[in-house]
């Protein structure tokens, strides 16, 4: 049960990182202060979702257990994907860590304790257990979104 909450945090942080960045990076290219104005408006909402439905379907009842799990897996796989994305494939090492990106690694590790703190009784109240439904459907969405950055990304190098 364990391993396949683990499995779905991971894909759930997948998902959500290639979505945000999906939201954000197009506009972010056209224009810097629009990226950042999406950053800090609709990403929180993506991200604070996401860590609530991640939170709810821990398998036990410890609250901060699940919450130190979830930061930890959003922040490493956006920092290793942030790495991957925009210091490799992008080529911009030296936008990447503009003190934005620091912000949104600080929140994306602290919103599942304020999550916790703030909706703990909810999170609780309306626990969830995992089904195959819910770990095909994170996956389908970000590989959606992963997939849809790739033919970005590819059309525009022709």
């Amino acid at each position: 049960m364990m391993k396949i909450w683990l499995l779905y945090v991971f894909l759930v942080s997948f998902a959500v990182y290639w979505a945000s960045n999906l939201i954000l990076w197009f506009p972010w290219s056209v224009s810097e202060v629009l990226g950042m104005t999406l950053m800090l408006t609709v990403s929180p909402v993506i991200w604070a979702y996401s860590t609530y439905q991640s939170l709810r379907t821990y398998p036990f009842d410890k609250p901060y257990h699940s919450a130190i799990i979830v930061s930890l897996f959003f922040l490493v796989v956006s920092v290793v994907f942030d790495y991957i994305f925009f210091g490799h494939i992008r080529g911009a090492m030296e936008e990447l860590y503009h003190p934005t990106t620091f912000y949104g690694y600080g929140f994306v590790l602290s919103v599942p304790f304020l999550a916790i703190a703030f909706f703990g009784k909810s999170i609780r109240a309306k626990r969830k257990d995992l089904s195959s439904r819910d770990l095909r459907k994170v996956f389908y969405v970000g590989l959606m979104c992963f997939l849809s950055i790739a033919l970005i990304l590819l059309f525009e190098k022709i």
